[in-house]
């Protein structure tokens, strides 16, 4: 499913672990790595007269360019000898956000690796910015690498990893799903399929336990939603287990789950309906992107989709012939 990764890079010791991360995953994909740095272009004052300000500037920036090159060269070549993979690199000039976006439609990128926060030449651009501009205004996964990362040194033949998937019972968060089965499988892990239900009476509200007459049945139903979504996944051959949840904040209550099941990944679409209709990104997604402490694998399905019920057994069949 992945033949194309990219991985933005401005060349800073933070972003390592993402690096690490890209070249972990072409190694299993087979895929090609590109690693891409965008440099914007500064603001040149005009000079007053006679003075050789412009000609000292314009030798600076093709030195400074020079630099990056060789910077961003090296870095490729470190990653060729770590994962024995095809790696092409890449110095656009532009605004960050919008240059990542056309060179990932350019080169048909099928998943994008990327630091949560980011320093040197986009330091300004937080996880808040760029990595919300390329969700946003792409359909391309976004893998949002939080260090640590557990998962790092481990084998092939190891489990590594454990996905967290809250679904909220709409066809727009089940898109997440055959992104899931393809990392999942590349990646030996276990699944946890998560759904968090949040009081609709007054009745829930004074009491939230289960087994009460008012959450029984929506128990029961959430219940059998996330059965019919985990025996799909598992025919992938992947592990999968289910847990229901009750909570007034579904944010916190995905970030509880996640820490107290040791997840290395929250995998989660930034738009949904259905019962939890505030699951959508600039408000739950978004929440759960800049407050989790884990790595987060976040999903924008396409706008023409959103009304088409995901074909789970089709994309994972699609997965398996990719």
């Amino acid at each position: 499913m992945y033949k194309v990764i990219m991985a933005p890079t401005e060349g800073s010791d933070s972003e390592k672990a993402a690096i690490a991360v890209a070249v972990k995953l072409a190694q299993r994909f087979e895929a090609d790595l590109r690693l891409v740095r965008v440099q914007t272009t500064p603001i040149v004052i005009e000079p007053l007269p006679r003075a050789p300000v412009l000609a000292i500037t314009e030798e600076t920036l093709r030195e400074e360019r020079l630099a990056r090159l060789r910077k961003l060269e090296s870095l490729g070549t470190q990653c060729r000898a770590l994962g024995e993979i095809r790696v092409m690199t890449a110095l656009e000039d532009g605004p960050v956000a919008s240059t990542l976006r056309h060179y990932a439609e350019k080169f048909n990128v099928d998943l994008i690796v990327m630091s949560s926060h980011s320093r040197g030449g986009i330091k300004r651009l937080t996880l808040g910015s760029v990595t919300d501009y390329l969700i946003r205004h792409t359909n391309i996964p976004v893998l949002v690498v939080k260090p640590p990362i557990s998962f790092l040194g481990a084998t092939p033949q190891e489990t590594f990893a454990r996905i967290v998937v809250p679904l909220d019972g709409s066809s727009l968060a089940e898109q997440i799903l055959p992104q899931v089965a393809a990392l999942g499988t590349q990646l030996n892990a276990s699944v946890n399929l998560l759904q968090v239900l949040t009081p609709q009476t007054y009745a829930q509200k004074q009491i939230m336990q289960p087994g009460l007459p008012w959450w029984d049945t929506d128990i029961a139903i959430a219940d059998e939603y996330l059965a019919a979504a985990a025996s799909r996944l598992a025919e992938s051959g992947l592990t999968v287990t289910k847990d229901v949840i009750l909570s007034d904040d579904i944010t916190n209550a995905i970030l509880d789950y996640a820490k107290r099941n040791s997840a290395d990944l929250i995998a989660i679409a930034t738009s949904g309906a259905g019962g939890m209709s505030r699951f959508v990104f600039g408000a739950v997604a978004d929440q759960v992107t800049r407050q989790s402490h884990t790595s987060l694998l976040v999903f924008h399905p396409e706008s023409t989709k959103i009304s088409e019920k995901i074909d789970v057994d089709a994309g994972i069949q699609a997965l398996a012939q990719a």
